[in-house]
């Protein structure tokens, strides 16, 4: 085409203002927009133009934007006192949307959140395109455990650009399951800010849970690159580490020293002295830092034990809650304690100054390298004795944590104890008749018969999170199902459709079709653990085994096949099966494993026995005797107190079994 029958552009801007202006005058406001901006991005300089198309932003409660494109306007000339009216009637707008936010921000910081979802419903009602209250509504939805992932994605429409828009959505799809939609939202954030070091902590998160554990590595990694003072990152990279079937033990150790190297050495100078009194037989403040106060493992093993405790004369608890979800098991808990304080929005700093003004004799970290740790407050060093316990099955790499409490069964082995235990952890090891006290479900339904016996098959089964599935367990369960011919795998506790593809294409490597492997969602608790009567032998899995899936299945009747590691992370299974004195149920190495599985699955009457005595074996175990292990935990902290008393060197040492009066 020649120049000269090229289109006017400013013709084109003119017949796109018209259009907009026809649609206009219908109410068709949505459908004017795009014709009022093309036509301003032909011609800037015409005022009818901008005009237009702020008055449809204002009117379609694009406020934000309108806001941005007056302030664009003004810089290139627009004036004059329909331009003047815009300004105020966007202020006064802006101002409304202002109070509104400022309102649910309080009912949210309140923890009024139904009302908050109630609110923020209203008022995207009113305000469609406000970006703020489609994040408000998410927020709530997901404390509340409800799926956010609309308003999320409504939020991302309204930002798409911004990445930090993609980080939150991918939260969003992670806490609904989504591995697979989660780690491209996470991708594609780190694609508009190349340097966003939460974007890559987050997709290790995804990764790791998919069992990508090298490639998790990896983004913590990088992560830590952009920005080393990133101290939850850290400890995401060791919890990941953990589950690593490459690293070398004293690769595992070095790691976790690092993490003291990196953010205690900064901090030890400023180590104040502690003023408590130094008398062993006084009454003891004991002080517990957790984000898991509420339904999860730890709460399986510790809430049997503080209801113990708390009945102590002689010890004044304190719980010292950094998690932002409560539940009843939350409330529950609360109740146990002398002291309750909320303290999810302390800095670690802050936190350490309230421990050390509460006069705390011993504090306690139930947490280790698992989410939301408030490990930098133990940094501070604001306890005299400080322990790690229960949540994390490997060092802490503070010197300011003094001991750590470890299951006896876990660490039986002479051997073990000597020449490996000593040289994984920087704490001193406190050795318990057993780690905690397990506190069966009320919701467990009784023990059903062997499925085999009907089935004609055996049903091994594995529910255990995701994340700890490695390709060598993946390995080693098809060998025993190419030993078992006419076996089944289920597996439970799986994430959203699609996020397990990882695990279906692992098996078919190995040449063990999909057909014989039953994949279970998340499932409510009852609903979980009725899926125990769907199998007949559970597998753990390693390095990183299963603990309080291995004490569900056991009070289901269901043993766990699994093979003695050399951490503590890879001896948990081992320990309960100890405790309910079925030895005959760990195997030393790979071969052995499958001997067994095999022998197992060709002794049906076998597994029957214990399936029917394993409830009993529980109950008779120290797993089910939380007043000898809170009578325990009492001597221990009495013995750790002393200690320090004394100004002695610290040393590990052993708590034998008590027997408790009736």
């Amino acid at each position: 085409m020649s120049a000269s029958k090229k289109a006017n552009p400013y013709a084109v801007a003119a017949s796109h203002y018209q259009h907009g202006v026809k649609l206009f005058d219908d109410q068709r406001l949505e459908q004017s927009l795009p014709y009022f901006k093309a036509a301003l991005e032909v011609d800037i300089q015409e005022p009818s133009y901008w005009l237009a198309y702020i008055t449809v932003l204002v009117q379609t409660e694009r406020l934000q934007e309108a806001q941005q494109v007056l302030s664009y306007g003004l810089e290139a000339g627009l004036a004059g006192e329909k331009v003047d009216a815009l300004i105020q009637l966007v202020e006064a707008k802006l101002a409304m949307l202002s109070a509104l936010q400022h309102e649910l921000i309080v009912l949210f910081e309140d923890k009024h959140y139904a009302e908050a979802e109630q609110q923020a419903r209203l008022a995207i009602e009113k305000y469609p395109h406000w970006l703020i209250g489609w994040k408000v509504l998410s927020d709530t939805l997901l404390i509340q455990g409800k799926d956010a992932r609309a308003p999320a994605q409504q939020a991302l429409q309204l930002n798409s650009d911004d990445a930090y828009e993609h980080c939150y959505y991918g939260l969003v799809l992670k806490n609904q399951g989504d591995l697979i939609g989660a780690a491209q939202a996470f991708e594609q954030a780190i694609a508009l800010k190349p340097d966003y070091a939460a974007a890559y902590n987050n997709l290790g998160i995804v990764k790791k849970d998919m069992g990508d554990v090298a490639t998790a590595l990896l983004n913590y990694q990088q992560a830590l690159a952009i920005n080393p003072n990133y101290a939850n990152c850290y400890s995401n990279y060791l919890f990941c580490l953990t589950h690593s079937e490459k690293v070398e033990q004293k690769a595992l150790f070095d790691a976790h020293i690092g993490f003291g190297k990196q953010y205690e050495a900064p901090l030890k100078k400023h180590w104040q002295p502690h003023l408590n009194v130094r008398n062993p037989d006084r009454p003891l403040n004991i002080g517990f830092i957790s984000a898991d106060f509420r339904q999860h493992s730890v709460a399986y093993f510790f809430e049997p034990l503080l209801n113990k405790l708390a009945k102590s004369g002689r010890l004044n608890l304190y719980g010292y809650s950094s998690g932002v979800i409560s539940d009843d098991i939350t409330l529950r808990i609360k109740q146990q304690f002398n002291h309750w304080l909320q303290v999810d929005t302390l800095s670690d700093g802050a936190l350490a100054d309230k421990v050390r003004a509460d006069q705390i004799d011993i504090l306690v970290d139930l947490s280790g390298h698992t989410a939301n740790n408030r490990l930098i407050t133990f940094a501070h060093k604001p306890a005299p004795v400080q322990i790690s316990w229960l949540g994390y099955l490997a060092t802490t790499g503070l010197s300011a944590m003094d001991y750590y409490f470890a299951d006896t069964c876990s660490i039986s082995n002479h051997t073990f104890n000597k020449q490996v235990l000593n040289k994984q952890f920087i704490e001193k090891i406190v050795r318990l008749p057993a780690n905690g006290p397990f506190m069966p479900s009320v919701l467990a339904p009784h023990v059903n018969v062997l499925p085999a016996t009907s089935n004609g098959y055996i049903t091994f089964g594995c529910f255990n999170r995701p994340s700890k599935i490695s390709l060598g367990s993946v390995k080693l369960w098809s060998g025993l199902l190419h030993a078992v011919p006419n076996s089944k795998m289920l597996l439970g506790d799986m994430p959203e459709v699609d996020s397990y593809d990882h695990l279906i294409a692992w098996f078919a490597d190995q040449g063990i079709a999909e057909t014989k492997l039953i994949f279970h969602p998340r499932s409510h608790l009852a609903d979980y653990l009725r899926l125990y009567h769907q199998v007949d032998l559970c597998l753990d899995t390693f390095p990183s085994n299963g603990v309080t899936t291995t004490c569900h299945a056991a009070w289901m009747g269901v043993p766990t096949l699994c093979i003695t590691g050399k951490t503590l992370a890879s001896r948990g299974a081992m320990a309960v099966m100890q405790h309910a004195n079925l030895n005959n149920f760990i195997a030393q190495n790979i071969e052995q494993f499958i001997q067994q599985g095999v022998h197992f699955s060709q002794n049906i009457e076998m597994l029957e026995y214990v399936r029917s005595t394993l409830r009993n074996r529980m109950m008779q175990s120290a797993l089910l005797q939380p007043e000898m292990l809170a009578n325990s935990v009492e001597l221990a902290f009495r013995q750790v107190w002393a200690t320090w008393c004394s100004n002695k060197s610290i040393t590990s040492f052993e708590i034998k079994a008590l027997a408790v009066s009736s």
